[in-house]
């Protein structure tokens, strides 16, 4: 199988290479606000609690490395000597003693992902701990998905036969790229014999499926350098799936990334090459391309969900695990729970405190209006199945879309012209060349996007 790059050309990305938002949420982070506080979220969590037989999802965060990668767009703590995460697991007992208490009747877990930083800074022992404390308030329903991000520097083959024992059923692990001089330059050395080691042991030991992460847009970084990256990943290491992320500039974010030489950087037209021809390697590997940035083996549950309408976008990426309600448990971490995202404090003493002192560690978040529920139907729509049926939006919502979204669809007319989608009064359909820029597709239906901001909050859509 070979993509479809009917016309695309450098003059096509300049034109549509610009900020914007991933789609994991709609509103997106930078319109949450402060007037969303501990009461609003309290609030949610007793809605919530009224629905005592839907599944639910949980994310925990665990924001503890031993070293800062200076690509990282994470909201991490650095601490090379352990410590910092014992206070951390008795202020995440805590939160979890919260939500509880707010969501009884228990609710089953259908889907749990621990994220970081790196999850497995904690000890075994430690991971078992906080493992039982989420377990013991939430019980994990029988077929819950129950994942983890891990560092093979840090993480040993006793953290890997401790957490499948425990239940986790899929592993995601860091790579980046495999080119020593770009793992030098981004202070993330990690070699392919370690990280085949801690694959084939997760295969071992029974894991469901193993998720690679690759980013394009680092330093060093060429088109031929990443594609012998991509080639090595499919032949020696064969993940179950793979998120090829476009790495995020945002130094006025995270003010670390200013240590990264930018002359060193592939932009735009060499930048989208790297991503084309690594997603060229794994089309032609027999991989499932998923959204703009997963692809999945045909044997993977994320590419049979593909033909039966079951993918799904949260702010874990792409799943096939839908849950009427997500908590965020930990610092920084969000929920969307009954209509309203939560974000909780992003610093970790603020966090500490409030959940010492019984009080649920929202910072910020949004309670969704109507219009912003549909329009994130229709967002998550298109960035999970590449089309938007009109028939569906009114049977859902009773609506004419051509009449809501007018000026939407207006916006779309140039990309229809450039080929990136094709629009007929049944709806729309993304094209092969189009996949490519479905965040720019979806922002036509973003209301919030003509808000002013305080100075740019997005990366580039490509």
């Amino acid at each position: 199988m070979t993509l479809d790059l009917t016309g695309l050309t450098p003059e096509l990305l300049e034109k549509y290479d610009r900020p914007g938002p991933r789609y994991t949420s709609y509103p997106t982070a930078p319109h949450f606000h402060t007037e969303f506080d501990k009461e609003a979220y309290g609030a949610r969590l007793q809605k919530a609690a009224t629905r005592a037989d839907e599944p639910l999802s949980m994310y925990v965060h665990l924001p503890f490395c031993e070293a800062r990668c200076t690509f990282c767009g994470c909201n991490v703590v650095i601490s090379p000597r352990r410590g910092p995460e014992e206070p951390y697991l008795a202020a995440l007992e805590a939160e979890l003693d919260l939500l509880k208490t707010a969501l009884a009747p228990r609710r089953r877990l259908k889907q749990l992902h621990w994220g970081g930083g790196t999850p497995t800074y904690l000890s075994p022992a430690q991971c078992e701990q906080l493992f039982h404390a989420i377990t013991s308030r939430f019980p994990l329903a029988d077929d819950a998905e129950v994942a983890l991000e891990i560092d093979p520097c840090v993480t040993t083959m006793e953290h890997l036969a401790t957490l499948r024992r425990l239940g986790f059923n899929r592993l995601s692990m860091g790579l980046q790229d495999l080119d020593p001089d770009v793992q030098r330059a981004v202070q993330r050395v990690q070699s392919l014999e370690l990280t085949r080691e801690h694959v084939e042991e997760a295969r071992r030991l029974g894991f469901d499926s193993v998720n690679i992460d690759l980013i394009y847009g680092l330093p060093l970084q060429t088109e031929d350098g990443f594609r012998d990256t991509v080639r090595t990943v499919i032949r020696e290491l064969a993940p179950d799936r793979v998120a090829c992320f476009s790495y995020a500039h945002v130094p006025w974010i995270k003010p670390h990334q200013r240590r990264l030489d930018g002359a060193t950087m592939a932009t735009g037209w060499e930048k989208f090459r790297l991503f084309v021809g690594a997603a060229q390697e794994f089309v032609d590997a027999g991989y499932r391309s998923v959204g703009f940035d997963h692809f999945a083996r045909p044997d993977d549950e994320l590419a049979r969900a593909l033909d039966e309408d079951r993918v799904h976008r949260n702010f874990m990426g792409y799943t096939v695990m839908p849950a009427s309600d997500q908590v965020g448990v930990g610092v920084s971490s969000i929920g969307d729970v009954a209509g309203a995202y939560a974000a909780n404090e992003k610093r970790l003493a603020a966090y500490q405190r409030k959940v010492a002192a019984g009080s649920l560690p929202v910072e910020r978040g949004i309670l969704r209006s109507s219009e912003d529920e549909l329009r994130r139907a229709i967002i998550h729509r298109i960035i999970c199945t590449l089309k938007l049926d009109n028939a569906w939006v009114e049977q859902e919502f009773g609506i004419d879309p051509r009449v809501h979204f007018d000026n939407a669809f207006e916006a779309l007319e140039p990309m229809a012209a450039d080929g990136l989608v094709e629009i007929d009064d049944s709806g729309l359909q993304v094209t092969p060349p189009g996949r490519f820029f479905l965040r720019n597709l979806c922002m036509p239906f973003d209301a919030y996007l003509k808000q002013p901001t305080d100075g740019p909050v997005y990366s580039r859509t490509v």
